[in-house]
């Protein structure tokens, strides 16, 4: 047990200054967001943004809703939180156990009486514990938004949205840190995983945004292929709509038990010397 928290522990202690530093951009760009949507006068876009092609509306998280600073803060905002954050987690993730081989470490850690399993266990820890501290610092720059907003304070602070938004964030992050997990479990090879996840990324995002846009009878079976059918924050964070929150919270954490499982049976498989 000493040396699984051995395991997370260091990795937490390597990684912490890229928690902090990319937390604070990520929750810096949030925080001008909101203060952008605060000081711009939207009642003359209103035409502009129904004049735009549904597949732009779609990547800006559906319908906007101009009256809505939570609608405004989750389509510039929010929908994109893949993109600020996630190439960013899968480049760490990436890493972790490719270089831990390439520097000879892992021999020495699982000479330790550590199993592989335990070993996994520790960096799938460390990953969910990394992320939730990247989201922790990015929701409470929103939170400081959200409150010095006059648009916010008129409207009324809704923090249920916020806790949602930062929950759906974490999960579906966490899938995209698994699969990085998975493919280095693979390849072995941290330019490959890199490659091979931030390829699988936006294929999951184009199914995910752009299967309303297909034929119906592919688009609505389509879009459940993708994670981005479960990462409704336009809905509970933009609208208040928590009907579909739980079943989606699960769909996402099943998934990332699922890469986790598999990962380990591919770890378990390798040839690892040590």
């Amino acid at each position: 047990m000493w040396k699984l928290l051995e395991i997370i522990k260091q990795d937490i202690l390597d990684k912490k200054l890229s928690i902090i530093g990319m937390g604070i951009l990520v929750g810096l760009m949030g925080f001008y967001v909101i203060s952008l949507i605060s000081s711009l006068d939207f009642t003359q876009m209103q035409s502009y943004i129904e004049s735009l092609p549904e597949a732009f509306r779609a990547i800006l998280g559906g319908a906007l809703d101009l009256s809505n600073p939570y609608s405004l803060t989750n389509a510039y905002f929010y929908s994109f939180i893949w993109l600020y954050l996630g190439i960013f987690i899968i480049y760490v993730i990436s890493n972790l156990i490719p270089q831990d081989i390439e520097n000879h470490t892992i021999d020495i850690t699982l000479s330790k009486t550590i199993t592989r399993t335990k070993y996994l266990l520790g960096k799938v820890t460390f990953i969910f514990i990394f992320i939730v501290g990247l989201c922790l610092i990015t929701t409470t720059f929103i939170a400081l938004g959200m409150t010095s907003s006059s648009n916010f304070l008129d409207y009324g602070i809704y923090w249920d949205r916020v806790v949602a938004a930062f929950l759906l964030a974490t999960i579906h992050l966490g899938t995209m840190a698994m699969t990085a997990v998975f493919f280095s479990t693979i390849f072995l090879d941290t330019k490959k995983t890199t490659i091979a996840s931030v390829v699988l990324m936006f294929i999951m995002f184009f199914i995910g945004d752009f299967s309303s846009l297909m034929n119906p009878e592919i688009g609505e079976t389509l879009q459940y292929a993708s994670t981005w059918a479960y990462y409704n924050t336009g809905e509970v964070f933009g609208l208040g709509n928590f009907s579909n929150f739980p079943q989606n919270i699960l769909a996402l954490s099943t998934i990332n038990v699922i890469l986790a499982m598999a990962s380990l049976i591919m770890f378990k498989k390798k040839d690892i010397p040590v």
